[in-house]
């Protein structure tokens, strides 16, 4: 039995990796919705996050359709990023109807549009596989999370 732990490859094509993922979010985006609001397994695994969230400063990665922030969102100054537009705009109605205030928009986990050290906090859940660039993705994170976030 081969214990070797095997990575997958970074696509050779990033800019299509990234745009077939999107498109595919587009479309499930209702779906990923509902299945993230009926199955319990589901959400008992995103709530394992939140005692580990820690303000005042906090950034959301790739949020998807938004249910961990209507989770958290109020209780710290909460900004969010997401490479799909169709779920930038569910997750910021969804917390606009449960009374929520949260900076989210669009963006590129490979190139945040934040200042060096601006984070308490970055939480990102699930969404690693997505990333053309893992290591880029994860250099960008540290590169906004405060010393000691």
């Amino acid at each position: 039995m081969n214990t070797e732990l095997t990575y997958s490859t970074e696509p050779a094509d990033k800019e299509k990796f990234t745009q077939a993922n999107d498109r595919m979010y587009s479309f499930f985006a209702g779906v990923y919705d509902f299945v993230v609001k009926v199955l319990p397994v589901w959400k008992n695994w995103l709530n394992h996050a939140l005692p580990h969230i820690q303000g005042p400063k906090v950034l959301e990665v790739s949020f998807g359709t938004g249910y961990l922030l209507t989770q958290y969102a109020g209780k710290f100054d909460t900004h969010g990023i997401d490479y799909n537009e169709k779920f930038v705009t569910m997750a910021t109605e969804k917390l606009q109807q449960e009374g929520i205030s949260a900076a989210l928009q669009k963006a590129d986990i490979e190139d945040l549009p934040f200042d060096d050290e601006t984070f308490d906090c970055i939480v990102n859940t699930m969404a690693f596989t997505g990333y053309p660039d893992g290591q880029k993705a994860m250099a960008e994170i540290h590169r906004v999370l405060k010393p000691g976030g």
